[in-house]
């Protein structure tokens, strides 16, 4: 580093090595490296992980005074801060105080990317094919419009891909949120309010509350200061800073306080130890940047589905193009049947019907409390294998409850409220009696001793809200005058509103404990009016300075004393007590005053029993999870203690009691698990599905939740139990059930397997033994090491879903395959996320596995339909090149099928119900379980497709044949020659000769011979008995329409009422009643697709979507048959009555009735009891 000027040898020195050290541990800025090269994914989330698990080698917190002035090159002590030389350089050389963000794909190349995927660039070289095709013989649009329909598809579907895969664009918005504007800054011993992103290392700032931390801070003054983690951590309990460093982990010292952050109460002065990038939230933010999203199962399944027909397609395309060669087709009808060979092999609305089917889901689901943002993440979350779940709000209802009482000796359930006993008029059954003495007494202590209290202020956005339903109006649109006209009343309703709620969920100020205690005894006693009768003793002191100040009788809760203590004044009890002191805190050492017990009421000494008692007591809540505070009080004579006495708040000048207590209770609090979710994890550990617990808590408390919740089974050996009576920890975990790691044991093991080799099996291979335990639960875990659990997951071969609700979870949430956020979370995990749960309840992401199987299951279904009509739409281009007949169906009819009449019916599969089994499978695997197998093609292709090409050949042979040609025939008559007759020549069958036809007296120009274009509509009113007059009068077939059929059966209206048979006109309506085939047996096919192996009869047809498709699809193809445009554009034709569906319908029960067949031998093969596959139709033919 050049000199700076002025800057000491030092500071430089700081500066040199602040800036070394974060370039190596961090790797921020990805293109610096050597010759160009850019870093792989694997490195850049490993250098992420590196550089966040820095964090815990922090040393700012445990450094003195002198120590830390020296280090970051600054004026503590003094209160001076830097000098403004020095805040200059440091900005310059170190940078602004805030979040880089990643450098990404501009969105013109993402979405180029999205248009010019494997399969959009198969259609769009059919497009391209079909353009080409029109310039080199415009007589033929149906070229032109294959290429437009082919080209709108294909923007459509990639417009679509683009939406979906930029939605995380905005991750780093969300991060810039928490600076804050300003910060007040103490540089050369002056206060100067400056923009935050200009702070530097070494700068002196102080923070009061209601503002957010504008820097990584060590602590060097406080009164009071409280901060709440919630944006970093998801937890909202508010956390006492000080002075003294409290633990050797900087994320759990109590003298440091993070970027991004809010301080709550009080106030501090802190120096910078860290900006920008550097701070902890930096970390996080470069994590969740770093974290590569997973490619969803579906998108997987979908693109070995399109790779596997596209090839196939192009083979066909291409071999029969060949093949069109060495038969002696031109090139331009070469190429535009194997387009058309192409086309009907390509399921073009297969992406479309899967987007549309996954929408639905989503919609459904939505109704369910869970919000997806991911489409294609509906069916990944069907796949999981594998949940890593946060604690707070997903597991728990993320609310301190009172959940026991310890008093007279007895461990009491305090689980139910007594609001909620009383409402429920002895239905409910509560464990402890507010009439009982001693209870009564804890109630009474437990009111007096706290000060949390009720209180809600809505918000402006509640206001506009509760506005905005008033009026009908969406509350972002309210013009100002409407908000202030109806802001009092609105305000006025919603405290109503809060007033009439159970208490349990009524809105409070104060500390998140004590808000557990109000609603417990609030409906045994008044808070307000009690603490009124009763308040808190004050009394008036005059300073030196002759200030008159008032002082309340009360100490602080100090994490050092871990106590508080409050005075309360009685003279309105007159009881010959002036005064109660009530001492609330941590049971130890409140238990070490008391040398009393309030028992049955009665006032008892302490001894040895008590003592076992308490302990007993103490450990069991302890074991539980249970956050637990102990109250003792004394009555204060007033013979003693007069009133109006002046009580000195400091313990080492008081002139009141504070040992010799008689102790009342213990009170016991608990995060208690929400409803039903001890059954959601059971319904997961049914349905194969592994239930991870990643928590920041600590290992007996999360240990205590896990087993409340069933993630711990009742009767599992855990790990830590074992360890606590005595056993080896090795002995332990290879013996037990359960497993329990603390996140410093992850950080120490992965510390020691940093410098293996990427390639090394054992790297790596402790988390892999630790995650194959059947129950897993990781305590005290950093953002990365929930990073590092995740990809530890996947690396065993799980579908990882990952819950989490703060900044700390984004990264992880990213990274999993499939990331779900909490409603009430922060908008970084909410941004990162694929679904959010708007109600936050881990039951909802159970209802979502169960979502996903069903759309798995449904889209098998769906594509089995959509593939069955593959063969009879390639059937007729094959027949074409090996049978050389005309083309029975055109490329655009069968665009007509795929992107219209299938279109519909396909997507009613998503509304299909589940198979009662569907909860009970295991996770399907990704190596086997494929959306496409072997099983479907055969099903499809060669048992239903087959089935629907013969009524597709049948009908065109019928149709054809009564317009006068015999099937014979049409066999050859694409290469067979002949010659135009003149407008006079009549068709008169030869005498005694059975392989010429005359035309009148003309002789025929044998010169003139050419092959008869079938495609074009040129020639459509020449008679082909003519034409072809070396086919004999035996190879043509009566007309089947006489003079008295309707007129529309004999000609075609739509082209000047010419004649259809014996001309080329009559292959359009051969080729239209093979189009309404395909439809009357894809009614057949909608019917069995339904179910997998039940049968039509157990399923029913209550799905009125699928009802409304078969109704759709045939009124569409009636549209397509009659509307006399549509004729013109599409080459269909309006059909006789006895044409349209009648020849194919006995196929209709001829697929209905095999696959009845089909499913009846498949069940009698399924062992019900097992699940086991034996027969050979099941084991063959169950896709």
């Amino acid at each position: 580093m050049p000199p700076q000027p002025g800057l000491t040898e030092a500071s430089r020195i700081f500066l040199s090595t602040y800036n070394q050290k974060f370039e190596e541990s961090q790797q921020i800025k990805l293109a610096e490296m050597d010759k160009g090269k850019k870093k792989s994914n694997k490195d850049e989330f490993d250098n992420a992980v590196k550089g966040n698990e820095e964090i815990r080698n922090m040393t700012y917190h445990k450094m003195n005074m002198n120590q830390l002035e020296e280090s970051l090159e600054t004026r503590i002590i003094e209160l001076k801060g830097l000098t403004k030389d020095q805040a200059t350089v440091k900005l310059e050389t170190i940078g602004p105080n805030a979040l880089t963000e990643k450098k990404a794909i501009p969105w013109y190349l993402a979405f180029l990317e999205e248009m010019t995927g494997f399969f959009s660039l198969l259609l769009w070289f059919g497009a391209i094919l079909c353009f080409i095709g029109y310039a080199i013989d415009s007589s033929d649009p149906s070229n032109l419009y294959l290429g437009i329909v082919l080209a709108v598809v294909t923007f459509v579907t990639g417009c679509f891909s683009y939406y979906q895969s930029s939605k995380s664009a905005a991750l780093m918005a969300q991060f810039k949120n928490f600076i804050p504007p300003k910060a007040l800054v103490i540089r050369d011993g002056a206060e100067s309010s400056i923009e935050a992103s200009k702070l530097v290392p070494g700068d002196v700032i102080k923070v009061k509350g209601g503002e957010n931390i504008p820097a990584d801070i060590r602590v060097v003054e406080c009164h009071e200061m409280k901060v709440n983690n919630a944006s970093l951590t998801g937890e909202s309990d508010d956390l006492l800073r000080k002075v003294e460093h409290t633990a050797d982990n900087p994320l759990e010292t109590a003298n440091l306080a993070f970027f991004g952050t809010s301080c709550t109460f009080g106030n501090g002065v802190g120096v910078v130890i860290n900006t920008g990038d550097r701070t902890v939230i930096g970390q996080i933010a470069n994590l969740a940047q770093s974290a590569q999203t997973s490619e969803t199962p579906l998108s997987t399944e979908i693109d070995r589905f399109i790779k596997i027909i596209s090839a196939v397609a192009i083979v066909l395309g291409i071999s029969f193009f060949i093949l069109g060669i060495i038969y002696g087709y031109d090139i331009i009808t070469n190429l535009v049947f194997a387009i058309g060979i192409i086309v009907a092999n390509v399921p073009e609305g297969l992406l479309a019907t899967v987007t549309v089917s996954l929408a639905l889901t989503a919609k459904r689901m939505a109704g369910k409390k869970v919000l997806v943002k991911n489409l294609e993440s509906v069916e990944t979350l069907g796949s999981t294998s594998c949940i890593c779940s946060d604690k707070t709000g997903t597991l728990t209802q993320n609310v301190m409850t009172v959940s026991s009482l310890w008093y007279s000796g007895e461990l009491r359930d305090a689980s139910v409220n007594y609001q909620t006993y009383k409402q429920s008029k002895g239905e409910v059954e509560i464990d402890y009696n507010p009439d009982d003495a001693t209870c009564n007494e804890l109630i009474r202590t437990v009111i007096l001793g706290t000060k949390a209290f009720f209180e809600y202020t809505p918000t402006e956005e509640t206001i506009k809200r509760k506005i905005g339903k008033k009026l009908g109006k969406n509350p972002k649109k309210l013009s100002n005058d409407e908000y202030e006209e109806n802001k009092d009343e609105a305000e006025r309703d919603l405290k109503q509103e809060e007033l009439e709620k159970p208490f349990q969920v009524r809105q409070t100020e104060g500390d998140a404990s004590e808000s557990g205690l109000i609603k417990f005894v609030q409906p045994i006693k008044d808070i307000e009016n009690y603490r009124h009768e009763f308040p808190v003793h004050s009394y008036k002191l005059k300073e030196k300075s002759g200030e008159e100040v008032t002082v309340t009788c009360e100490i602080p809760f100090n994490s050092f004393k871990k106590y508080n203590l409050m005075i309360r004044d009685l003279k309105n009890e007159k009881s010959g007590n002036s005064f109660l002191l009530i001492m609330k805190g941590a049971p130890e050492r409140i238990w070490g005053r008391c040398n009393k017990i309030l028992v049955n009421g009665e006032v008892r000494e302490i001894n040895e029993y008590w003592d076992k008692r308490f302990e007993e007591a103490n450990a069991t809540l302890g074991k539980n999870g249970e956050r637990v505070l102990a109250f003792a009080n004394i009555y204060l004579n007033e013979k003693e203690y007069k009133s109006g006495s002046q009580f000195v708040m400091k313990e080492e000048l008081k002139n009141y009691p504070m040992e010799n207590l008689t102790f009342v209770g213990l009170v016991a609090l608990n995060d208690p698990p929400r409803v039903y979710v001890d059954h959601s994890v059971d319904k997961c550990r049914k349905a194969g599905i592994k239930v991870i617990m990643v928590t920041g808590d600590q290992p007996v408390t999360a240990a205590a939740i896990a087993k409340k919740v069933n993630i711990i089974s009742r009767g599992a050996k855990v790990n830590v139990d074992m360890i606590e009576e005595g056993m080896d920890p090795e002995k332990a975990f290879e013996e037990c059930d359960a497993l329990v790691i603390h996140g410093d044991e992850l950080a120490r093991r992965h510390a020691q397997q940093e410098q293996y080799n990427e390639n090394d099996p054992e790297k790596g291979r402790f988390l892999l033994n630790w995650i194959s335990k059947r129950e897993v639960v990781f305590a005290r875990t950093t953002p990365s090491q929930k990073l590092i659990i995740v990809d530890a997951c996947q690396r065993a071969g799980h579908v990882v879903a990952v819950t989490g609700d703060g900044v700390n979870d984004s990264p992880a949430i990213k990274k999993a395959n499939i990331g779900i956020a909490m409603g009430s979370g922060s908008d970084v995990a909410k941004n990162a996320a694929d679904m959010i749960i708007l109600d936050d309840d881990f039951s909802s992401i159970v209802n979502g596995v169960e979502e996903g199987r069903l759309i798995f299951d449904n889209l098998k279904k769906s594509i089995a339909y959509t593939l069955s009509s593959n063969i009879p739409e390639i059937a007729p281009f094959i027949m074409f090149i090996l049978a050389q007949m005309p083309l029975p169906l055109t490329t655009v009819m069968i665009l007509c099928i795929d992107l219209g009449t299938d279109m519909i019916p396909a997507i009613s599969f998503a509304y299909e119900n589940p198979e009662l089994d569907i909860m009970l499978r295991h996770p399907r695997s990704a190596k086997r379980d494929h959306l496409v197998n072997t099983k479907l093609i055969s099903f499809s292709y060669l048992q239903i497709g087959i089935i629907q090409a013969s009524a597709g050949f049948y009908t065109h042979f019928i149709v054809m044949h009564d317009y006068g040609f015999k099937p014979a025939t049409l066999f050859g008559l694409v290469t067979e020659k002949g010659t135009l007759p003149n407008n006079f020549d009549v068709y008169t069958p030869s005498d005694g000769t059975t392989t010429t036809t005359i035309r009148g007296n003309t002789a025929v120009d044998t010169n003139k011979y050419e092959e008869f274009d079938f495609n074009s509509n040129d020639d459509n009113d020449v008679d082909l008995r003519l034409y072809f007059h070396n086919i004999g009068p035996h190879h043509w077939s009566e007309c089947r329409w006489d003079l008295d059929a309707p007129k529309w059966w004999r000609k075609n209206i739509v082209d000047d009422e010419k004649e259809i048979c014996w001309r080329s006109q009559a292959l359009r309506y051969a080729q239209c009643a093979y189009l309404v085939s395909i439809v009357v047996v894809q009614w057949a096919d909608l019917m069995i697709c339904k179910t997998r192996s039940l049968s039509i009869s157990q399923q029913g047809m209550k799905n009125n979507f699928a009802n409304f498709g078969l109704i759709f699809e045939t009124v569409l193809v009636a549209i397509l048959c009659y509307v006399p445009w549509l004729n013109i554009a599409l080459g269909t034709r309006m059909l006789a009555s006895p044409h349209f569906g009648v020849p194919s319908f006995p196929f209709f029960t001829v697929i209905f009735f095999y696959d009845e067949g089909r499913k009846s031998l498949l069940r009698a093969g399924i062992d019900k009891d097992t699940g086991r596959i034996r027969g050979w139709v099941a084991q063959n033919t169950y896709y």
